[in-house]
């Protein structure tokens, strides 16, 4: 039921996006409130990871993980970047 209520708030939200098409000072506050609510809930996944005894333990472990992950993810966003760019430069 909770995959219902994120998928209809994000509709609503892509609607009352479409209304305030136009409205560059409302985009502003928007955006603003999008990013201390992104603050607010790293603080609480903070809170979350540091009250978690087994993580804390694994930090070594978890870490060496983390690393070699981030480093994938990024390596792969940048190589679909370059493609997707030069795909654009043709296609225009």
């Amino acid at each position: 039921m909770s995959i219902l209520i994120v998928l209809g708030l994000f509709l609503v939200g892509i609607i009352v996006g479409r209304m305030l098409l136009g409205k560059p000072k409302i985009h502003h506050i928007c955006n603003r409130l999008m990013m201390w609510a992104v603050y607010v809930l790293l603080f609480f996944l903070g809170i979350s990871v540091g009250s978690d005894a087994a993580i804390i333990d694994n930090i070594p472990t978890l870490g060496f993980q983390a690393l070699v992950l981030a480093l994938a993810a990024l390596t792969g966003s940048l190589v679909t970047i370059r493609l997707v760019t030069l795909a654009f430069k043709r296609w225009m």
